[in-house]
């Protein structure tokens, strides 16, 4: 009965540390942004294990995707790194594949890295973006409110 019991008490708690972590909403400010006309990146939610949006965070972010300028495109949920620029693995979850018009996403992630959450949209053949977003903390959209992206326009 002991050994029962023992058992009993080992799986419950390996199946607690093995539950995904718990997120909650987190309200988010924009941060620099760039469109090409008729393109455009909603976020309606975010949820996170944490309201700081910050390395070891897991983040989870929703909401649709206009696409005007192109048939088709890449849109990505990444990190730019403000302290290291460490190569990143980019996971099937980060990214999806849209086509013209309006596209509902859900976009998952680990903050791996110090830096600036952003929505990006990017040429599925050369890899270049033309368009996207930042968001994050209040907080962390005024360190980065300088940031030029227009880049995201160039040809």
């Amino acid at each position: 009965m002991k050994t029962i019991l023992s058992l009993a008490v080992a799986f419950m708690t390996s199946a607690a540390l093995a539950a995904p972590p718990v997120q909650e909403p987190v309200t988010i400010a924009l941060g620099p942004k760039a469109y090409r006309d008729g393109d455009v990146i909603e976020i309606s939610e975010v949820t996170a294990t944490s309201k700081n949006l910050e390395q070891g965070d897991s983040v989870t972010v929703r909401g649709r995707v206009r696409l005007d300028s192109r048939n088709a495109g890449s849109l990505c949920l990444f990190v730019t790194q403000t302290e290291s620029n460490s190569p990143g693995e980019v996971d099937p979850q980060q990214v999806k594949n849209v086509t013209s018009g309006f596209t509902s996403f859900e976009l998952k992630t680990t903050i791996r890295h110090k830096g600036a959450l952003h929505l990006t949209l990017y040429d599925q053949k050369s890899g270049k973006p033309f368009g996207g977003v930042y968001f994050g903390t209040p907080e962390q959209m005024s360190r980065i409110s300088d940031w030029n992206v227009q880049y995201y326009l160039a040809d």
